[in-house]
């Protein structure tokens, strides 16, 4: 997958007719059909019938301009301050943004050879993952002068740093990789399910829930979605679909960059060749961990085993009826049917 993205903007994406057999066929299928109306009873809570994916918009706080030259893969807030990583070769930089003008107070420029991806501060240093190069590069915090590396296999798109957690890494692909804080050393990983399935594309990554989950950004996509660090569902999103349509030129590139602000509890947003740094604020709801909202109607407690409003005796009733009736049906064919014909040539 190519992953230098600088297009205009997200947009531009045979039956047998005896009638015993058509007996035995339809008992069969009631049987099936009562069986999976019955035994699901046992684990409906596990895996939800329908995958809810809440949709949240975000309430604008403040816009402050941002370098629309910069192609942003990555953003932080600390000690007042935004850190951004950029790409592409031969204009790849770390840089330090003034929350308040948007002016860039310190910069560090990468060598041609280098496409900078994600960043996250990690010790007291700025870390920033490189795509294809296999190699990180640690930044002391203030002067951002090169104080540190370490390597990794595959590409790198984004990284945040989670204390609850430790240390994430999107690669494009349908996982996220896991690290301890301590020791950085990718050796778990989750698969990130959305709407029922595996999902890839994932981006830049921001740690900013309090119990751990992951913010990303999804490659050509105007959402920002959360991921459970527990199971890697994806149960809410937040849409800035009518914030780029509002603020940004059509060619601006694909949202991605999301800072959590400690101060405020709000967040910033950008994106690729974006005119603007936009401050916003949401929250998400409270959805259980297999995405059923804690609203959802749950079945009486006195009828545990209900199911539309049938008793589970009358399935049990009804389920032996049909398996009374097939037995009956194939002894019945077996009684009547004819032997097979036995040449005496074979």
């Amino acid at each position: 997958m190519e992953h230098r993205s600088d297009a205009s903007g997200p947009k531009g994406r045979l039956l047998s007719h005896r009638p015993e057999s058509s007996i035995r066929a339809t008992v069969a299928i009631v049987v099936c059909l009562l069986a999976s109306a019955i035994f699901p009873l046992t684990n409906a809570s596990e895996t939800p019938e329908h995958w809810q994916v809440v949709v949240i918009e975000p309430e604008l706080i403040g816009v402050i301009p941002h370098d629309d030259s910069a192609f942003t893969q990555g953003l932080e807030i600390h000690d007042g301050k935004l850190y951004e990583s950029t790409g592409l070769y031969g204009e790849s930089s770390v840089r330090i943004v003034n929350m308040e003008t948007g002016e860039i107070e310190a910069q560090y420029n990468l060598s041609e050879e280098y496409f900078g991806e994600g960043l996250t501060i990690w010790n007291n240093s700025v870390i920033q993952l490189t795509w294809r190069e296999n190699i990180a590069f640690i930044y002391d915090i203030d002067s951002l002068e090169q104080i540190g590396s370490f390597s990794y296999q595959g590409e790198a798109w984004g990284i945040c740093n989670s204390e609850e957690t430790g240390i994430w890494l999107s690669d494009g692909s349908v996982r996220l990789q896991n690290s301890e804080n301590s020791n950085i050393n990718f050796t778990d990983s989750i698969e990130v399910l959305l709407d029922g399935g595996p999902s890839d594309r994932w981006n830049e990554l921001e740690c900013g829930s309090s119990n751990g989950d992951i913010l990303a950004n999804k490659w050509y996509d105007d959402s920002i979605y959360l991921i459970q660090a527990s199971n890697g569902y994806v149960c809410q999103k937040v849409d800035f679909s009518s914030i780029r349509d509002e603020f940004e030129p059509e060619s601006s590139g694909v949202l991605n960059g999301i800072a959590k602000d400690p101060v405020t509890g709000n967040y910033w947003i950008t994106g690729k060749n974006w005119s603007n740094y936009y401050e916003v604020s949401f929250e998400f709801e409270n959805i259980q961990p297999n995405c059923q909202s804690e609203s959802s109607i749950e079945p009486p407690t006195d009828c545990i085993d209900c199911k539309e409003g049938f008793s589970s005796e009358l399935f049990l009733m009804a389920f032996s009826i049909a398996i009374t009736w097939l037995i009956y049906a194939s002894i019945s064919k077996r009684q009547t049917e004819k032997p097979p014909i036995i040449r005496e040539d074979e």
